[in-house]
C-alpha cells in the first residue's frame, strides 16, 4: 500500500528504482510531485523512497505538527514501516532544514545527506523572508501567492528564458497549495532552530545552493556547509532557489556522483540495502482526499 498508518499521520508516499534507498523530503508547501521531473534519472540509481509532509498533499494529519521534530518523526516511522536501518536523504529547502534534523537527531538512519537551497539557522534576514511569505500567504489570492512563490524561488536568467513555463508551473501549483498546512510548516520552522552546540551532522553532506536564491541565498549554505566536518559545497552558477528542478542536467549527476560513491561499492558487493516486503511502485492511488483551500 502507498499510504502508512503512522502515530500522527496517514502518510501517503510512492517508492521508484533499485538500489540503495533514497529518502526525498520536498520543502515549504511542496508535495513528492516536486520530485517528477528527476525522480525518474534519480530511480536509475537508487531506490527512492517519496513521501507527502504531514498535512500536505495526499497525507492526513492525524494531530496538527508543533515543530519541525513532528515532521522528523514521521519520517524515522516511514523508514520503521519499510523495515530500513538507514537511507540516503535528500531534501529542498524546508526540506533540506528537516533533512538536517533528521541527521542531528538520528544519526544511525542517514547515510548520505544532500541539502540544496537551505540553511541550519534561521538568522534575523531568513525570519524576514518567512515573515513576507506569511503575510502573502495570509492576503493574496492563492493563485497570486504562488506566482510570488515562483517569481522569487526562479533566477532572472531562467525566468526570462522561460516566462511560459513559470506561468504554466504557476497555474498547476495553485490547485495544490494548502493555506494551512502551509501556514504551519511556517510556524513550525519559526520555533525549531538548533542551538550551535546541538548542530553536530556526522552524515557526508553535499550543500548545493544556486547563485541567484533570495529566499535563502548561498551565503547561508556556504556557512551552514563549513559547520559541517565531512561536507562539499557546491554553487550552481546562474540558478535560483530552484537549482534541481531548473537546472537537472547539471544538479542530478552531482548528486548522483556525491551517493553513488558508497551504493555502487555495496551494489557490486551484492549487499545494496533493499526494501524487505514492499514491492516497487510508480505512482499509485491511495483512498485521501487532496489538502486544497479556497483562495
Amino acid at each position: 500500500m502507498p499510504c502508512a498508518e503512522l502515530s500522527d499521520i496517514r502518510c501517503y508516499f510512492e517508492l521508484l528504482g533499485d538500489g540503495e534507498p533514497l529518502l526525498l523530503i520536498p520543502g515549504l508547501g511542496g508535495t513528492l510531485r516536486l520530485w517528477d521531473p528527476v525522480a525518474p534519472e534519480l530511480a536509475q540509481h537508487f531506490s527512492c523512497i517519496l513521501a507527502d509532509n504531514r498535512g500536505m498533499g495526499r497525507s492526513i494529519a492525524r494531530r496538527t505538527p508543533k515543530s519541525l521534530n513532528d515532521y522528523v518523526s514521521d519520517l524515522v516511522e516511514l523508514l520503521d514501516y519499510l523495515q530500513l536501518d538507514k537511507a540516503h536523504v535528500l531534501g529542498v529547502s524546508l526540506g533540506g532544514v528537516i533533512a538536517q534534523h533528521l541527521a542531528i537527531d538520528h544519526p544511525s538512519r542517514v547515510d548520505r545527506l544532500v541539502v540544496v537551497s537551505s540553511s541550519n539557522f534561521f538568522t534575523p534576514y531568513l525570519k524576514q523572508m518567512a515573515l513576507l511569505l506569511a503575510q502573502g500567504l495570509r492576503h493574496f489570492k492563492k493563485i497570486d501567492f504562488v506566482r510570488m512563490m515562483e517569481l522569487l524561488a526562479t533566477s532572472p536568467q531562467f525566468h526570462d528564458a522561460n516566462a511560459e513555463l513559470v506561468e504554466q508551473r504557476v497555474k498547476a501549483k495553485t490547485n495544490n497549495v494548502s493555506r494551512s498546512g502551509l501556514a504551519t510548516q511556517l510556524r513550525c520552522l519559526a520555533c525549531s532552530d538548533k542551538s550551535p552546540e546541538q548542530y553536530k551532522i556526522d552524515a557526508p553532506t553535499l550543500v548545493i545552493s544556486g547563485e541567484f536564491d533570495p529566499i535563502i541565498p548561498s551565503c547561508y549554505a556556504r556557512k551552514m556547509a563549513s559547520a559541517i566536518p565531512d561536507s562539499r559545497f557546491e554553487m550552481i552558477d546562474g540558478a535560483g532557489h530552484n537549482p534541481l528542478i531548473d537546472e537537472p542536467q547539471r544538479v542530478v549527476p552531482m548528486i548522483v556522483e556525491f551517493l553513488a560513491g558508497r551504493a555502487e561499492l555495496a551494489r557490486r558487493a551484492g549487499t545494496a540495502r533493499q526494501f524487505p516486503n514492499h514491492s516497487v511502485l510508480g505512482r499509485s492511488e491511495c483512498v485521501a482526499a487532496e489538502h486544497d483551500d479556497e483562495g
